[in-house]
């Protein structure tokens, strides 16, 4: 299920959602995302060169920091394996944790540096992040 981001909603909104409990937010966040994704999908965007770029920088940073994408992987196999086998670590679980959380920040510096453009850009990032590693989602989707 994905939630929307605080930055694409007005301001004032950002602010409100920000004072209602959890499952409050996410829901008027689904609320305003759909209308946002509607609003958004009447304007047909050819983004075949934007993926392209998007495609190529991701494809730029994994190989530059394939032992980070390794680990995290390596790591969360590892706390599953324990969970299955009955004896479930809490420290390997904390360090599969960490390990993706590192990939996600370096997958989100990226997207900052990499959409300076506008949504259009995010849009193209995000979709190339899922499709080529679908467990580290961009920021916010993973509500």
């Amino acid at each position: 299920m994905c939630a929307m981001s605080e930055e694409s909603l007005p301001p004032f909104a950002a602010v409100a959602l920000r004072s209602f409990p959890g499952s409050v937010r996410r829901a008027l966040g689904r609320f305003f995302g759909r209308r946002r994704r509607v609003e958004e999908a009447a304007v047909p965007v050819d983004d075949s060169a934007l993926r392209s770029r998007a495609a190529a920088a991701i494809r730029e940073y994994a190989s530059a920091h394939a032992t980070l994408f390794e680990r995290a992987e390596r790591l969360r196999e590892r706390a599953e394996r324990l969970e299955k086998a009955g004896t479930p670590s809490e420290s390997a679980r904390n360090r599969a944790e960490r390990a993706h959380r590192e990939v996600e920040a370096g997958l989100a510096a990226l997207r900052a540096s990499f959409t300076d453009g506008g949504s259009e850009d995010r849009g193209a990032f995000d979709r190339e992040v899922a499709l080529r590693y679908p467990a580290f989602q961009p920021p916010g989707e993973n509500a």
